[in-house]
């Protein structure tokens, strides 16, 4: 870890700082792109970390404290720390074209900056000229400080509105930047009205989650979601121990952290609903001190063994990614532990025929089912949730770590991504996401297009209040989940009835997914999304090769034809997921069809 930081310090010596132009701020608003901003944005704050962290290894270097000066001024100077496509105070608001320098905007990434800057005078001390010291405090006051207790932005919850991320990721940020006392030069009573309005804000933030953990937003907001509200508890257990240390064994607490584990599949892939890419990112000391603290074993050796693992990867570059300073003290902190662990423990993340954990969440209404081969989620929730696509019903297949169907996940995000032109973009539609249309109508985008009748029998929760991460199902033969979806669909489908069926056999190591429909519509058009190309198996009249899967399709009974459609993949970080197409099969039934995989 040493090294790294000098050899990254070392290839920035020299070179010039990332610089954000009012140019940049306007292309979001010309042509909806974020990217453009947003990198160079990423950019300059992980610069700034990893420059910290070097001073920090050799103090000495006084070349390079003066660069991590040049950094930390040229944030202050910048005219605001949101990001153009959260330029609003009001929840879901077209973005305002120019930041209000007199009222800042305590968005994710200015609470993060905040943070980063608390971090720094706290790390670097009177080594900074006092001058850079007194316009970093002022800012802090003016951007972070005084907006969070003197405004109110839809994140902090007013008691009844859902909250998501948000609210523990930016809760997290202001609290370390108003308890670094000797950074925002906060007085008690401040940092005493901090916390309180932080704690009503993570009991809105709690409010929304069921007692099982699951995270409603998807499995790749987990990190930011329950994660910071383990974030926010590590910051207050270290002013007061003894209040907030006991909340860290509450079932539901444990029971957000042990989640993320479920939602996992071998070969390093993850159940991704909602706006989540296929894999749910490396783990590391955050989520190491969250599993640590609510004492789940096999949780704590998971997150150990995958930081272990990061460090034979390349630098990561992702917009978050080494942007908080108070991580990477936190890292220094924790390596020598964490390595140990990962060494001694190696924890089967089950790519081995071992199984990870199944689960079963009612309130996301997502259950996760396993044998040996086989590794398969369903959805029968309900749409219309934060961040999510219209999908219930949606099964996701991988077979010894290979995607079988698949969810494309979203794409780069842009202007229209969080707009009421959400559910054009194709990704988020339901004929993507192993879904039927009836005569084209697609499902709705409303939390009343649900599952109604959810029945889940031979899946073991694992949920006990008790902190098991893993749990043993080799004596059920068979796991369902069956769900009526007609509600799902608008009164356009003219669906009587429509329900679903995934049954796993665990000792055939074979899945069936059922669907049986009803209605007045003319035809019903079902549509498997997968990452591999499917061949058709010589001799087997409705059979396909899928990657190392046999999959055989009936419709009406009887073995089908059926359609396969080609998708290039245009945007970049589709690409990166799955590469450069995928394959959408469809299949045509009038009131039943059937998929099985082996």
């Amino acid at each position: 870890m040493r090294r790294r930081y000098v050899d990254r310090a070392a290839r920035y010596a020299g070179q010039p700082w990332p610089q954000l132009l009012a140019s940049d701020w306007v292309r979001f608003f010309v042509d909806g792109n974020r990217a453009g901003y947003e990198s160079k944005y990423g950019a300059l704050r992980r610069r700034l970390g990893d420059e910290t962290v070097a001073w920090c290894l050799h103090p000495d270097d006084t070349a390079l404290l003066t660069d991590l000066i040049d950094g930390v001024m040229l944030v202050c100077e910048q005219m605001a720390w949101q990001l153009p496509a959260h330029n609003n105070y009001v929840r879901d608001a077209p973005q305002l074209p120019w930041p209000d320098m007199q009222r800042p905007v305590l968005d994710l990434f200015a609470c993060e900056t905040g943070a980063q800057l608390a971090s720094i005078l706290y790390a670097c001390g009177d080594r900074l000229p006092a001058a850079v010291r007194a316009i970093v405090r002022q800012r802090l006051r003016e951007r972070i400080i005084q907006p969070y207790l003197n405004d109110h932005f839809w994140w902090m919850g007013d008691g009844d509105e859902p909250m998501c991320n948000w609210t523990a990721w930016c809760t997290q940020n202001v609290l370390a930047t108003v308890l670094m006392s000797d950074a925002a030069d906060c007085d008690e009573r401040t940092q005493l009205a901090a916390i309180a309005k932080a704690c009503r804000s993570l009991d809105c933030f709690l409010k929304d989650y069921g007692d099982d953990g699951g995270c409603v937003e998807g499995a790749g907001y987990w990190h930011e979601a329950a994660v910071c509200l383990s974030g926010c508890l590590t910051i207050l257990d270290g002013v007061a121990p003894e209040v907030f240390e006991p909340l860290r064994h509450e079932p539901k607490i444990v029971n957000m952290c042990t989640y993320a584990l479920k939602m996992l599949a071998r070969g390093g892939w993850c159940f991704n609903f909602s706006d989540c890419a296929p894999r749910l990112g490396r783990m590391g000391v955050r989520e190491y001190r969250y599993a640590r603290a609510v004492g789940d074993g096999a949780m704590t050796s998971y997150a150990a063994s995958d930081w272990w693992r990061s460090l034979d990867e390349a630098d990561a570059t992702g917009l978050t990614a080494r942007t908080n300073v108070m991580y990477q003290l936190w890292e220094a902190q924790e390596a020598s532990a964490m390595r140990r662990i990962a060494l001694e423990r190696r924890p089967d993340s089950g790519k081995n025929g071992r199984r990870l954990p199944e689960g079963w969440f009612p309130s996301t209404g997502v259950a996760v089912l396993r044998d040996d081969r086989l590794d398969v989620a369903v959805k029968a929730g309900c749409n219309g949730a934060s961040h999510s696509h219209n999908d219930t019903g949606n099964v996701i297949v991988y077979r010894d770590g290979q995607p079988v169907l698949i969810d494309l996940g979203v794409g780069t995000y842009t202007r229209k991504t969080f707009s009421p032109e959400r559910y054009d973009i194709w990704t988020m539609q339901s004929s993507w996401h192993n879904l039927p249309d009836f005569d084209g109508v697609m499902q709705g985008a409303s939390a009343e297009c649900r599952a109604g009748n959810v029945r889940v029998v031979g899946v073991d929760d694992g949920i006990d209040g008790g902190g098991s991460a893993a749990g043993d199902n080799a004596g059920v033969a068979i796991g369902t989940v069956a769900a009526d979806l007609t509600h799902a669909w608008p009164r356009a489908a003219r669906l009587r009835r429509y329900s679903r069926s995934i049954r796993l056999d665990r000792g055939a190591h074979e899945l069936v997914v059922r669907d049986d429909a009803q209605g007045r519509y003319d035809r019903a058009r079902m549509h498997w999304i997968m990452a591999y190309r499917p061949e058709p198996l010589p001799g087997e009249p409705g059979a396909l090769a899928v990657g190392g899967a046999r999959v055989a399709l009936y419709a009406d009974g009887v073995p089908v034809r059926w359609v396969v459609e080609s998708v290039p993949l245009e945007d970049d970080q589709l690409r990166r997921n799955w590469g450069a197409r995928i394959w959408r099969v469809t299949v045509d039934f009038q009131e039943s069809c059937e998929l099985r995989i082996r």
